[in-house]
């Protein structure tokens, strides 16, 4: 299953573009959304930009995926190196530290 999180262009040439996720820099088709130009925020699906965000919507799903991982709490807060290396399952849990 893949999931598509937004990500930033960071370069355009000749129909491919270059996008920025995460502090990963992968390679994507722009066959779908032609018009893209450096900085503009977008989904990505097998290597091709399926749709353009504004800035809005890529805050928005950048937070629910914080959440949804496990990186910050619902107020978008950063969760603390240990509750995040434990995973979303168990951070927080009281079962966490004790071995069971």
């Amino acid at each position: 299953m893949c999931l598509m999180a937004p990500a930033r262009v960071v370069s355009v040439e000749a129909g491919i573009c270059e996008v920025e996720v995460g502090g990963r820099v992968d390679k994507a088709s722009m066959l779908l959304e032609p018009d893209l130009v450096i900085g503009d925020w977008v989904l990505v699906n097998s290597g091709t930009v399926v749709r353009k965000l504004d800035e809005d919507q890529a805050a928005e799903m950048a937070h629910a995926f914080g959440v949804v991982y496990g990186l910050t709490d619902m107020d978008g807060n950063p969760l603390e190196p240990e509750a995040v290396e434990a995973g979303p399952a168990v951070a927080g849990s009281a079962a966490a530290g004790s071995g069971a």
